[in-house]
């Protein structure tokens, strides 16, 4: 029974595959044909976001529920800063903004199929944090982007969590919503390790939870960076471990 049970996952985890494929590429050649027609990376991005990432949580036989919409920034541009499970935080980040958002994000995604052209395409911010050079770089366009009023989304760990615990943070980011004067809005994820695992495809249906905090301010003379990541370092643990996930160690705060 459970090697029947197992092969009709595997069935259905290839079928998913080559849906989010599809799909994907279909969206993307939309995206592309109203961006031609309206020159609006904005409204072309939030048709996908319509589009693209509802029926991607649909087809993954799960629902995905947001606490704290409200707390989201209308009037002025915002760093998004999430805790980051697997690849399916992506697209969870698409669907509770109110208005499209550019991500920084891992250089090597700019070489994925579909993925790698949309960074390109409508300006997403790409960092090679083993490149100092590159991550300067990189940091100046977030800062170009933020004075455009366009919000950015980043998952200050840097990488996917092994063990399911929010991790250390990298420090540019923090500097740059500093330096920008925006704030920070928390948001806590749990169960996107389950929806998209870490490592292969064996997505499984589970309810996505979001808790979005309230913003954290940069400004003010008597805030420092440290400070800072460590307010929203334990805002993200404490509301992680309200929505159900492991939280994780205060204690360590940032690395380099």
């Amino acid at each position: 029974m459970a090697t029947l049970v197992s092969i009709g996952w595997k069935l259905v985890n290839a079928a998913q595959a080559v849906w989010l494929a599809g799909f994907s590429l279909f969206n993307f050649l939309v995206v592309m044909v109203l961006l031609a027609f309206t020159w609006n990376p904005d409204s072309a991005l939030s048709l996908a976001r319509h589009t693209w990432g509802p029926v991607n949580v649909f087809l993954g036989f799960s629902r995905l529920v947001i606490e704290g919409g409200d707390n989201i920034p209308r009037d002025r541009p915002y760093v998004m800063m999430m805790n980051h499970q697997s690849m399916g935080d992506i697209l969870v980040a698409w669907l509770i903004t109110p208005t499209p958002v550019r991500f920084i994000a891992k250089r090597m995604l700019r070489y994925v199929p579909v993925v790698g052209w949309i960074l390109i395409i409508f300006g997403m911010v790409s960092i090679d944090r083993g490149n100092a050079h590159d991550a300067a770089r990189a940091l100046k366009k977030a800062a170009r982007v933020l004075k455009k009023g366009t919000s950015l989304c980043a998952f200050p760990e840097g990488t996917r969590t092994r063990d399911g615990k929010i991790g250390p943070f990298k420090r540019g980011v923090f500097l740059l919503a500093m330096k920008a004067g925006v704030p920070i809005v928390p948001v806590a994820l749990e169960g996107c390790g389950v929806f998209v695992p870490r490592t292969g495809w064996r997505p499984r249906p589970v309810t996505i939870r979001a808790k979005i905090g309230v913003p954290i301010e940069t400004t003010g003379d008597d805030a420092t960076r440290d400070q800072v990541i460590k307010r929203v370092r334990d805002a993200l643990i404490d509301m992680n471990l309200d929505i159900g996930g492991l939280g994780g160690n205060k204690s360590t705060v940032s690395i380099a």
